[in-house]
């Protein structure tokens, strides 16, 4: 590896504006907008979103795929009374939702008391299961989705 990593950093010098380069950047820059498309614009986790969001910032400015990312900003930073916070993750909330339904299931009260409640959580549960494959799943290097459910 540690050879490997010589080789590349002595071939770098030959590699700047190269086809090879280009087409490597190119080719980045597709997982990245095909990312971004697929999780519209929140991308999975802060790091992606950062990291997406400079790509699309340093491809063109002006570009409506920066743009899309703007907005979604909200969903990982806020300002609170005590100063500026980051979530470090875009929802648990149907692990919040499932491990509550267990937790009431437990008490014996999910048949009458809680009837009406269990049935909400379960039409959640049923809504946020994923109903298809991401598209070109293969060419990016998805595994099967279809019939998962998100964290």
């Amino acid at each position: 590896q540690d050879l490997l990593w010589w080789g590349c950093t002595k071939a770098e010098k030959f590699l700047v504006g190269s086809t090879v380069r280009k087409w490597a950047l190119k080719e980045a820059m597709d997982h990245v907008h095909y990312e971004d498309e697929n999780t519209r614009y929140v991308d999975i986790g802060p790091v992606n979103k950062v990291l997406n969001m400079l790509c699309c910032y340093l491809e063109d400015p002006d570009s409506l795929a920066f743009k899309k990312h703007l907005p979604r900003i909200k969903d990982y930073l806020w300002v609170a009374e005590d100063g500026m916070k980051m979530q470090g993750y875009n929802g648990s909330q149907l692990w919040d939702t499932t491990f509550a339904i267990q937790a009431l299931a437990a008490t014996g009260l999910a048949e009458a008391e809680l009837a009406d409640c269990m049935k909400k959580a379960h039409a959640y549960v049923d809504a946020t299961q994923v109903r298809d494959n991401a598209p070109k799943m293969h060419k990016y290097y998805r595994h099967v989705s279809k019939g998962a459910w998100p964290f």
